[in-house]
């Protein structure tokens, strides 16, 4: 059986993943990590000490359903916890962008349980979008997600991972289908002292949202991460590490590589700083692309997507915030701030433009 509670992560359970004698170990120490980041799972560190000078992981970071049933209702729509083990067992090695190694991964089809026990990068420094990305980190970031996006833009090998949807598959869409449901959740929870503007773009958003997704099908495709923000990062803290490596692929997707940029930009990085340098942010992202080897896709074409994703990406506020887990204060900070965010930057580019009622 995989364990998918917090109490289930003992060494009756861990060992034969881990591929270790339980024997060998003399004890197991549990903690909860990453409360308010990742509202989609469970997060917890699991530290080993052994006996008689046994070796094994010293840590390791266990990731399982999260103890909601309504959240796990979200991550079932989606496929998000199949698609994120299939993405350890099968493409993890393909990518040049660094992700942690993984030690075990399995999904149960049936009930929609997993587990993942992941390599522990607590050495290095974790982003944290609360705070918002700093211009040095940023710069990074992009210039990781553009070299993955050119690996793939366009590549015959995208055919080879159909189980990651692309941007206007029905799965997608039957998935936005929760996006009516989680908005008045979302002004329940978030709704006092909220603007005008936003108000009224969430609700306008209601009927059209699955519909944009069709937008998807008209655009070059690539292989996109899905939740790119800073939570998800882990810098370099010392030599020998990569510049950053990427956790959480549940949402992995088939789309337009400013699918990832947007979403970053608008939603991890201050509106003051983001007004600072986004042009050269997007100029980066296109050079390096065409430094890959990216044709036909002029950096005109990369500001238009660009602007159409900001409009989008205020699904991920109001359905994080309103059918995740933000039971606790930083996670009530995230949600707010990345709507903040978000709607600056869909004013700045009038992006509202594109929402046809």
């Amino acid at each position: 059986m995989l364990p998918q509670t917090f109490e289930q992560l003992t060494i009756g359970n861990l060992s034969e993943p881990l591929g270790l004698d339980p024997g060998s170990i003399a004890s197991v120490h549990t903690d909860l990590v990453g409360q308010g980041v990742g509202v989609l799972c469970q997060l917890a560190r699991i530290s080993f000490t052994y006996k008689n000078g046994a070796n094994g992981p010293r840590s390791v970071i266990a990731k399982y359903p999260s103890p909601l049933e309504q959240t796990r209702g979200l991550a079932r729509q989606f496929k998000f916890y199949e698609r994120e083990v299939r993405f350890y067992k099968e493409l993890a090695t393909q990518l040049s962008m660094a992700t942690p190694r993984c030690l075990f991964a399995e999904h149960d089809p049936s009930s929609d349980g997993f587990l993942l026990l992941l390599e522990d990068l607590g050495n290095r420094r974790l982003g944290d979008q609360l705070q918002g990305c700093s211009k040095e980190d940023v710069f990074t970031t992009i210039s990781q997600i553009a070299t993955l996006h050119g690996e793939w833009w366009e590549s015959p090998r995208l055919k080879d991972i159909e189980w990651v949807p692309k941007g206007e598959s029905d799965l997608n869409k039957g998935g936005m289908a929760l996006y009516p449901y989680a908005w008045p959740l979302y002004l329940q929870k978030f709704g006092v002292g909220l603007a005008d503007d936003v108000r009224s773009l969430g609700e306008r958003l209601v009927p059209v949202i699955a519909d944009m997704l069709d937008t998807f099908g008209d655009r070059p495709r690539t292989l996109c991460h899905g939740d790119y923000r800073l939570d998800n990062m882990f810098f370099a803290n010392g030599s020998g590490q990569p510049p950053v490596t990427i956790v959480d692929w549940q949402i992995a997707i088939q789309s337009i590589g400013t699918y990832d940029v947007g979403y970053f930009i608008s939603q991890s990085v201050s509106p003051a700083l983001r007004r600072e340098i986004e042009l050269d942010l997007l100029r980066a992202y296109h050079d390096r692309l065409v430094d890959m080897g990216v044709r036909h896709y002029s950096f005109g074409d990369c500001l238009d997507d660009y602007r159409w994703t900001l409009m989008f990406c205020l699904c991920y506020p109001v359905m994080g915030g309103g059918l995740g887990d933000v039971a606790n204060e930083r996670g009530t900070a995230l949600a707010l701030a990345m709507t903040d965010r978000c709607m600056a930057a869909i004013r700045d580019w009038k992006a509202f433009e594109f929402i046809k009622d």
